[in-house]
This record gives C-alpha cells, structure tokens and sequence, in this order.
C-alpha cells in the first residue's frame, strides 16, 4: 500500500487541530479500506480534487468532537438549528483547509478542490470512486477520534 499521497493530507489535519483548536492529533497507521464498512462517525466533510489528477477526501468525526471543537474554538449558538448549520460549516471549513493546504505539497500537479459537502447520519456510508485505492488514517486527539480517508490517483514519483 503506497501512502506517499497521504502525508500531506495528515500533515495538514494534524496542523489544522493544532492551530485551530490546540489539540495534538496522534495518527495511527494508514490503512486500506475495501468497499464499505461500519463505523462510529456521525459526520463528514467530503470534497473532490481535480485537474492533473482527481479525488476524494474525507474527515470523518464524531458528533461529540465537533462539538468539543466549537467550544475550544469559542463559537456559540443561540438554539439547536443555529448549532447544527454551525456543526456544518465547521466540518466544511476544517476539510477544505485540510485539502487546500496539503494540495500545495504538490508542487508538478496543478489541482483544484471543489466546495465540501457535509453528509449527516450515524454509520453513512461513502461510496468511493473506483480511481485509486482508498486510503484511510485514524487520529487520536484528548477530545476523541477521528479519521481521513482520501482516494487520489496522482501519479508520484519513486
């Protein structure tokens, strides 16, 4: 399993939680995913890549985080509604920062990132385009898990 297109990914997560939220994100070993699989996450931010190469990319959370991620960033909500659309943004704000800024990593593709979409919903499932292996890293932080998962068929060098 070549993970080379991964490490600018994690990288950006691990500084994303870091400056944005003063959290270490430790990760654990990257791992293949083959088709779909049940899991604990609530909530993800999913965006596409594309031009010189194409893909997916995914940050996949639980509720709970997203709301310790709100707290640690001082953002508060009036009512329930307020708080779900904010869930939302943040989640959407965290993987197109997360995509923008590991794309800069890769300086020969020129690569574009198309806006997030949030998906909703315990154990959704993502079907993944069938242009490269999925790759998938889980993050360990102090507020709880989470986990990236990218699909991306740049073609890197030895």
């Amino acid at each position: 399993m070549d993970t080379r297109a991964m490490e600018p990914f994690a990288a950006a997560i691990r500084d994303v939680f870091k400056q944005m939220f003063n959290l270490d994100a430790a990760m654990n070993a990257p791992r293949e995913v083959d088709g779909p699989e049940d899991h604990e996450w609530e909530i993800s931010g999913i965006l596409g890549l594309a031009g010189a190469a194409q893909g997916i990319v995914a940050v996949r959370l639980p509720m709970q985080l997203v709301d310790e991620l709100l707290r640690a960033s001082g953002v508060e909500t009036k009512d329930e509604q307020e708080r779900k659309a904010t869930v939302s943004g943040l989640v959407g704000e965290i993987t197109n920062i997360v995509a923008g800024n590991a794309i800069a990593a890769f300086t020969s593709l020129e690569l574009d990132i198309s806006p997030p979409v949030v998906v909703k919903g315990k154990n959704h499932q993502i079907s993944w385009p069938k242009i490269a292996p999925v790759i998938s890293q889980r993050f360990s932080t102090s507020a709880g898990d989470f986990e990236l998962g990218l699909c991306f068929n740049a073609k890197l060098g030895a």
